[in-house]
């Protein structure tokens, strides 16, 4: 070195300096700032913004005066902003010179650091030191921007500064803001940094198969799979419109089978926001998935956590009898009060009023019902705001009137009860109608054959209630509407992460009947037909 001349070293240098900005500025093309040297003094001016982005999300402390007060989990950290001199003779003869490191507030406040200046002075002339420790061990000098850059973006630098302490980074907050807008900030801009590299990230769909940017990209927060938005579209906006709930989740094809092997109290952790939905498929099929969602409430219920056991179906759900309406109405969380007191209150016949004066005898005092036991039965759609009954689904009548439940059966049965041609069927035809009688006759045993046959041939699902009829098969039941697991001897509920453990329990009334000795027999004849030789045609009957 000591035989070049400084012209030659000053060449070098700056070619030098010229391979490692090129370097840096192919891979952070914007972070790097040059400043007009009018003057024409020797050397380079120029600013490094450098972002930080930790290995691993950590847990942020805020420490305040009085003490911790605030914490958040964080990835991404507000960016360094270093402002230098690359003197002529850098990296060989002399080292870069730091003139400002400063750490800008996110929010933009121009005055403030989010790190104090006595750890900004240590990360600065952490620099020079690295020059230094590379020319005492290589005997010259080396470029050094590259290695800081890499110390100070990886956020190595907290832990070197002892901010660090386990697995918490413990930052102060700056003196012209509160916590809260401290903590606003920093939470703010790391959504912000992750948005921004999800969107610069090129991804593969797992439906078409081709490459996407992930601005065209929808990410699932539950699992984190990816999918290009118009596949997601696609794929939600068919099963909204057939009403399939379970479908408007993450499609891909491991998620999917976690799913049905999943118990259903899980179900709820994979359950997506509507701000999502909306994103996806716009606001019109959002509207109806949320209706969707509320009608199902009503219909089979809904599942709540209980010591990590899925509760029994809500009875308290209903749907607005109104025909224009059919919203789902829940439970009054707090059913009006009654003005009178139940310990007093007694139901009073003219019987005994009458009774009281010619005999001594008291007469047995009826049980009142409770006031709140009374207004259980009363529901007001949230929205439509109709008031009803949830016994008898008639306008509310108050918690004193009965249930006036339709006559239909009472009046069919009291007419089948004349014989043919009889005197009292004919006053019951001349009061309401020989016609209208008929046809109510007809309807009467058109539903009790209907009941009839659904009792006799069809169970129902131990999740939501519907009829299922099988055709032929195994006793294990999947019902399509709810995705529910039952036995269709017994009826009961079956766990799916393990189904046929049901089937192969001593003792109980399942034990050994997976399928039916019916079903045994009809596939033997079957297989006996066709020589035992080809049993390729059957194997549905033990794909189970």
């Amino acid at each position: 070195m000591a035989d070049l001349s400084t012209r030659e070293i000053v060449s070098q240098c700056s070619t030098l300096q010229d391979d490692e900005i090129t370097v840096l500025e192919s891979i952070y093309p914007s972070h790097i700032n040059f400043h007009p040297n009018p003057t024409n003094k020797p050397g380079r001016l120029l600013t490094l913004t450098i972002p930080i982005a930790l290995a691993t999300q950590t847990t942020v402390q805020l420490d305040t005066s009085s003490g911790p007060s605030a914490s958040l989990d964080l990835s991404r950290l507000p960016p360094l902003s270093l402002r230098l001199v690359l003197p002529a003779t850098y990296p060989l003869e002399g080292p870069p010179k730091p003139i400002l490191l400063r750490a800008p507030l996110p929010s933009g406040e121009k005055a403030g650091n989010w790190l104090p200046w006595s750890v900004l002075k240590e990360v600065q002339d952490k620099l020079v030191d690295l020059w230094t420790e590379e020319k005492d061990s290589c005997g010259e000098g080396m470029g050094v921007l590259w290695k800081w850059w890499d110390w100070v973006g990886n956020g190595d630098f907290l832990s070197d500064m002892g901010m660090l302490k386990g697995y918490t980074l413990e930052f102060s907050v700056p003196p012209m803001l509160t916590t809260s807008a401290f903590h606003t900030s920093l939470k703010s801009y790391n959504a912000g940094q992750i948005h921004s590299d999800f969107e610069q990230t090129a991804f593969s769909c797992s439906i078409c198969l081709e490459n996407r940017k992930g601005k065209s990209c929808v990410k699932m927060p539950s699992c984190g799979c990816v999918f290009c938005t118009p596949c997601l579209n696609s794929c939600w906006s068919l099963a909204i419109t057939e009403g399939t709930l379970e479908s408007v989740s993450c499609p891909s094809v491991s998620c999917v089978k976690q799913r049905a092997l999943r118990d259903r109290i899980g179900a709820s952790e994979d359950e997506v926001e509507a701000s999502l939905v909306e994103s996806v498929v716009g606001k019109e099929l959002e509207e109806r998935w949320e209706e969707l969602k509320e009608r199902r409430k009503a219909e089979i219920g809904e599942y709540k956590e209980s010591r990590g056991l899925a509760d029994l179906v809500d009875p308290t759900y209903t749907v607005c009898p109104r025909p224009m309406c059919q919203a789902a109405v829940p439970p009054l969380s707090h059913p009006p009060a009654s003005k009178e007191s139940s310990a007093s209150s007694r139901v009073i016949r003219l019987s005994e009023i009458s009774s009281s004066s010619s005999s001594p005898s008291v007469s047995p005092v009826t049980p009142s019902v409770p006031a709140e036991e009374r207004w259980e039965r009363y529901r007001v759609c949230p929205k439509c705001n109709y008031s009803f009954c949830l016994y008898c689904q008639a306008t509310w009548h108050g918690p004193h009137t009965p249930c006036a439940f339709p006559q239909t059966s009472l009046i069919v049965t009291e007419y089948l009860s004349y014989p043919e041609g009889s005197e009292g069927r004919r006053k019951m035809e001349a009061r309401k109608g020989k016609v209208n009688l008929e046809r109510m006759v007809a309807k009467w045993e058109e539903d009790e054959a209907n009941k009839k046959w659904l009792e006799g041939s069809t169970r129902a699902c131990a999740g939501c209630g519907v009829r299922v009829e099988k055709s032929h098969g195994c006793n294990h039941m999947t019902c399509g509407r709810c995705n529910a697991h039952f036995c269709y001897r017994c009826g009961g509920a079956i766990k799916p992460t393990d189904p046929y453990k049901h089937f192969n329990t001593p003792g109980t009334s399942c034990y050994m009947k997976l399928f039916d000795p019916e079903e045994v027999a009809r596939f033997e004849r079957e297989t006996a037909a066709a020589g035992g030789e080809d049993f390729r045609e059957f194997r549905g009957v033990w794909d189970w």
